[in-house]
């Protein structure tokens, strides 16, 4: 028979991993641009325009006042609305458990130069809990307003 010479088996180069194809950049660089969206979109997530929704929520205490909600319920309302953006910017431990004039400095502090009256801060710390108590709620909101427009944009952290 005819006995040809054969060459073995030829194997094919070993494949570097280093530098990847086209299509791999390509995916990495999507990878990059959707990660830094999402982060974006959590971060406005956790730090909710805190001035916009307690305006809002001013808007509705003053609806409720229109409407015909009494003094008390309304001044109530303001208190708490005051309270939340206190512990929306500080943090739940440092004002949650705050009241009387350290809760009235805490007020002080983050908006001084828009600040309440100090009738109207006597009003919001000791007065609401008597039984009678004469103030002018429209004031009252309008500078709670005023207050809420002062707020600084510093690492606000609105608790869920």
């Amino acid at each position: 028979m005819n006995e040809l010479e054969l060459r073995d088996i030829h194997l094919p180069e070993a494949s570097l991993w280093w530098p990847p194809a086209p299509g791999w950049w390509i995916s990495l660089l999507l990878l990059l641009v959707v990660l830094v969206i999402l982060l974006l979109v959590v971060r406005w997530l956790r730090h909710k325009p805190l001035r916009r929704l307690s305006l809002h929520e001013l808007k509705r205490i003053r609806q409720s006042y229109a409407s015909g909600s009494s003094d008390k319920a309304v001044l109530a309302d303001i208190a708490v609305l005051l309270r939340r953006t206190l512990i929306s910017y500080h943090g739940r431990g440092a004002c949650a458990a705050s009241a009387g004039d350290t809760w009235i400095e805490q007020l002080q502090r983050i908006a001084p130069q828009q600040g309440f009256s100090n009738e109207q801060l006597q009003l919001l710390s000791r007065d609401r809990y008597k039984p009678d108590f004469a103030c002018d709620i429209e004031s009252l909101l309008q500078a709670c307003e005023r207050w809420l427009r002062a707020l600084p944009r510093r690492e606000p952290r609105v608790s869920a």
